[in-house]
Parts: structure tokens; sequence; C-alpha cells
């Protein structure tokens, strides 16, 4: 399933609530701190994210940051 491309704070919660409903009911209890641990992998990425989306909107069009420009 792709990620939304936009979204609220009550979805991020609710997307929350399921994921810990599923883990809770599907996921057997001696997998269930690895299955927390992935939840958590992907949290800890998204400030990263963020930082990048904030940096590309005040970015005027056309213009390369430096970090753009290293990784050519």
């Amino acid at each position: 399933m792709a990620a939304p491309a936009t979204g609220t704070e009550d979805d991020a919660r609710g997307e929350t609530g399921r994921l810990a409903e599923e883990i809770e009911d599907e996921v057997p209890e001696e997998l269930r701190d690895r299955e927390w641990g992935l939840v958590l992998k992907a949290l800890h990425e998204v400030p990263g994210e963020i930082e990048q989306l904030v940096e590309e909107h005040r970015r005027p069009d056309g213009e390369e940051t430096e970090e753009s420009s290293a990784r050519q």
C-alpha cells in the first residue's frame, strides 16, 4: 500500500491505532517487540523526511541545494 500524499494529525493517530490493533490481534506475542521495532524504525526516519520537505518548500524553483549538488 502506498503512503498518502497528504494527511491530518487525526489520520496519523488513526493509523497508529490501527497498527496497534493489528499487532495485538494478528502478531504472535513472541514477535510483537520486533514488530514494534519496525514501527519505531520507520518513525525515526520521519524527522529527516519532514526536514527535507521543508527545505524543498523554502528553496526557490530551480535552485539546487548543497546536498543535491553534492550528490551529482
